[in-house]
């Protein structure tokens, strides 16, 4: 441990760093975006997220919006045991509201009974 703290950092050479910006090959496929991802990766990735960050993605685009932050919302409910209310008739927007829900839920946890031999 003692010597990794005293081991000074390698530069990169400069060899290396103009090999890595260089053109790239024909043969290179493009980049991979962020929407080529598998749509349960990319639900389960943001369920990891908390309600707030949630609402903040479904603000990124209309497709975050629609698909990926009620499903995301939907599993980081499940997955804490958490069981959101119906959207009421009156709210226009899911996400928003089981946003809302969600934060509830997290900041009112439901009250657990403990039970032992001397419980009635």
């Amino acid at each position: 441990f003692f010597l990794a703290m005293s081991t000074p950092p390698r530069r990169r050479s400069r060899r290396l760093a103009s090999a890595s910006t260089a053109a790239p090959s024909p043969d290179t496929p493009p980049p991979a975006r962020l929407l080529d991802l598998p749509t349960e990766l990319l639900v389960r990735a943001l369920s990891r997220c908390d309600p707030a960050d949630i609402a903040r993605v479904a603000a990124v685009s209309l497709l975050f919006h629609a698909s990926l932050a009620l499903e995301g919302i939907r599993l980081w409910a499940q997955e804490r045991g958490f069981e959101l209310p119906a959207q009421p008739e009156g709210e226009s927007c899911a996400v928003r509201w089981l946003c809302y829900s969600a934060l509830l839920c997290e900041s009112n946890p439901p009250a657990r009974a403990a039970a032992g031999e001397r419980h009635s």
